[in-house]
Parts: structure tokens; sequence; C-alpha cells
């Protein structure tokens, strides 16, 4: 018969669907304390003996203690006949090359070293760890007291896809914890850093959630309740986000205008924007810009650059790359592809060939192979001061104004390509031909470009 602490784990692997596979690898993060060590026990309990395997972290922080942690974790190990991985960090070190805390170094080293057990095995392995419920309530008010959203109120998720982290204690009071080890005889490590509340989640642990408990007995019971309940409106939430990433955002950019007068814009376009790197107070500002402001206002992450367009947000990359620059060979037929998506052909035909009308769709641009005196020409990128002579006027015309008038988006124009013959340019591809080297009832041979997209 199944212990309370063994059940409730089965359920929880089921319920969260934590393995997938009768044959999925499961590696068991183990330091030694209460909580790894019953997930080592239960596990085994619950029969996944055959594919389990342990990871050890010594982080080398508290000396002959670390050892003994390390002692521990190998003798059980060898008496369970659990294969045993052991990893040794020199956590200070490595805390002050980053210039981070003790705490957040560890934690660190510990999630790179696990994930590398898991990084391309497309779901085939997993690592479990031992955060139970009490952790949970640990993490709850830590985020609060820092200031958070709904994603640090509902705590950790039961299962990590991307990094293979499942948490197969995390709906298990502690107290469930000990009550199975102590039923089981089985002794464990006691990190004495844990009493040390100079730490943030010691503090919350020993001092701020008993004067909870002294409101309300079951204030870690009510608070677990809480974060579900939590977690069930994150997942309510993120769908809707969903929703607006699909019906607004496009490869071009963000579609603003149905947010302009939503109450809560400021929270959507957070979520739509922070995978590109923007924080909360950018977003803020681009909110109440949106609101008030004209188009061709820029906002910027460490990644990307947002430009307020008269149609959308223009979302680029900050980097924008070295300039294009490359020598076609016109001597013959040929074609190339284009950097930004898109292939340019080019023909020798007759005169004749063209019937008579010298009218060409923006698609294609035709010259006057001759008057060209040239067997080579550069396709590049726009530069400041670039004229056209477009059909229709008498002189010439910035091709910045051309952008401008054609309403052309801040990525159209950074994408801008020119056909040039010795620099000057003669077509801007795809979109306006510049008339020097027109066509005329003289012309014998006509170079046809065709773009195609």
């Amino acid at each position: 018969m199944r212990s309370l602490l063994e059940a409730q784990v089965a359920t929880t692997i089921q319920e969260h669907r934590l393995i997938d596979s009768a044959t999925q690898r499961i590696y068991i993060a183990i330091s030694g304390g209460a909580d790894s060590v019953a997930l080592l026990m239960v596990m085994l309990a619950l029969g996944y003996g055959e594919r389990l395997e342990a990871l050890h972290c010594n982080f080398t922080l508290r000396g002959e203690e670390s050892d003994c942690d390390e002692a521990f974790v190998r003798e059980l190990c060898t008496k369970l006949s659990v294969p045993l991985q052991i990893k040794r960090f020199d956590t200070r070190n490595s805390a002050e090359e980053k210039g981070i805390s003790i705490e957040m170094a560890a934690r660190e080293l510990r999630y790179q070293w696990f994930c590398s057990f898991t990084e391309g095995s497309e779901g085939r392995k997993v690592v479990a760890v031992a955060h139970n419920a009490d952790d949970q309530v640990e993490t709850l008010l830590l985020n609060l007291s820092m200031g958070t959203g709904i994603r640090g109120l509902s705590g950790m998720p039961f299962i990590k896809q991307t990094e293979g982290i499942i948490r197969p204690l995390q709906a298990t009071p502690r107290a469930l914890i000990l009550d199975y080890l102590s039923a089981l005889g089985q002794s464990y490590r006691e990190d004495s850093s844990n009493s040390d509340t100079r730490y943030k989640r010691n503090l919350i642990r020993h001092q701020l959630i008993p004067l909870f408990e002294e409101l309300n007995p079951s204030f870690r019971e009510t608070t677990y309740r809480t974060i579900e309940h939590l977690r069930s409106t994150e997942a309510l939430y993120m769908e809707m986000i969903e929703r607006y990433r699909s019906e607004l955002l496009s490869p071009d950019g963000l579609d603003y205008k149905p947010l302009v007068t939503h109450p809560e814009r400021t929270t959507i376009l957070f979520e739509l924007l922070r995978p590109h790197g923007f924080q909360r107070p950018v977003v803020e500002e681009l909110s109440k810009h949106l609101a008030e402001g004209t188009a061709g206002a820029k906002f910027y992450s460490p990644t990307h650059l947002l430009i307020h367009g008269v149609q959308l947000l223009e979302l680029l990359p900050r980097e924008e790359g070295a300039a294009v620059s490359l020598s076609i060979d016109i001597s013959q037929d040929g074609q190339c592809a284009l950097p930004f998506g898109g292939e340019l052909h080019w023909e020798h035909l007759p005169l004749n060939a063209l019937k008579g009308d010298y009218r060409t769709p923006r698609e294609v641009a035709v010259f006057d192979y001759d008057r060209l005196e040239s067997q080579r020409l550069t396709i590049r990128s726009r530069r400041e001061g670039d004229t056209l002579r477009p059909f229709g006027l008498s002189g010439k015309k910035l091709l910045r104004r051309i952008l401008i008038d054609g309403k052309f988006s801040h990525r159209a124009r950074r994408e801008a390509l020119l056909l040039c013959r010795e620099e000057a340019p003669i077509w801007l591809i795809g979109h306006v031909a510049d008339r020097t080297f027109a066509l005329s009832d003289t012309t014998q041979t006509v170079l046809r470009f065709t773009y195609h997209k």
C-alpha cells in the first residue's frame, strides 16, 4: 500500500504529465537534504528505479560540511544502487566574476549543469528537483516583497518544458515529507546555512511565515491554495495574450490601433513586447505616447527598436548590420538572390519584343543596354543624398522623399535596395525606375530586370 506522500506524488506526476513515456530518463537532483532524499525514495517506491540517476552539486561553500554532504549522498546512492554523478563548483569565484550574489551564482551553476543533461534530448530526459509546497509559499512572499506580476504570484511551474525540469513534490507540504522520512527511518543532512536569516528566503521561512501563522494557523495551506487559483488565472490570462499576439503581431510589427482605447492597453503591450526585451517603464511611456503622440517616435530595448509608424508599431532589430553591396555581370542573362529576400532576374531582348509598349509594372525595369555602356552594375543599400529621375517628373527627386511619399515602412526603408550604374541609382528595386537610360525608338537591345518576391 502506498504511503500518503507516494500517492500524492503519483497524482502530481499524472495530473501535470511530468513523465510522459515509459522510457524517459529521470535525473534526480539530490543535495542530501530532507526534500531531495524523500524525492529519491518516493521515485524508487513508485517503480522508476531502472530509469533513475542522481545528480549532486557540491558548491564548496561550507568546507568540511559540504564534503560530508557529498559523502552522505554517495553512500546513500550506493546503498540504493542508484547511479550518481557529482559536480564541484567554485561558487564564490563565479559570483565575484559575474558580480552577483552567492545564492544567484549557485542557482545559475546548478541549472546550467542540469540542463546539460536534457539539452537536445527532445523530452527523452528530465531532471526532477525537490521543491515542495512550502517552497512555493516562500517564493510568493519573496517575489511579492520585491514587486512582481501575475507570474511571480503563481509560483514555480510544475514543469519547465524548454529546460526539462520537473517538480514532483511541488504539491506536497514539508511536514508530510518529514513524516515520510521518519516512517522509513531514513536519515538526511541538515544544511547549517538554512538557519542563516541573512539570506532572504531563510528570513521569510523563520521569521515572516511564523508571524502570518499567528494570524492564521493554516497560513501555508491557504496560501498554497491561493497560488493554485492564481496559476489558473495566469493560464486564462496567457490564453488571452496569445490571442492578441496572433491577431495583432506580424513580422512587420504590431497593429496598435485596436489597443489605443483599450483600458488595459499598457499590460497587453507589455506582454506582447516583453519577449523583445522591452521593460515595463518603456512600455508605459509607449502606451502614453499612443494615446497622445504622433507617428515617428522611437522606443528602445537592449535588442530591438520600436518605431511608431502610420499603420504599425514597427519592430526592428537594433543591429542594422553591414550595408549591402554586390556586383552583377549584365553582359549576359542571369539572376541573383537578394539579401532581404526575393530574386532579381535580367535578360537581353530586342526592342520589338516589347511591341512598342515601354510601360512596365513596378516589379519590372527596362533600360537601353547600349546606353548603359557597362557590363557590370551594382546592387547596394541606400545612402543619404541618393536621387532618382522618376518618369513623369522633369528633374531629380531625393530617394528619401520617394520613400516618405510612398509611405514605405521603416523596415522597408532600411531594406530598400538600389540598382546602380557607377554608384548612381537607376532603379529602386521593385518600386521606382530612373529615366536616364530609358528606352527610345532607336534602342537596339533592351536590358529587362524582373524582381520576384
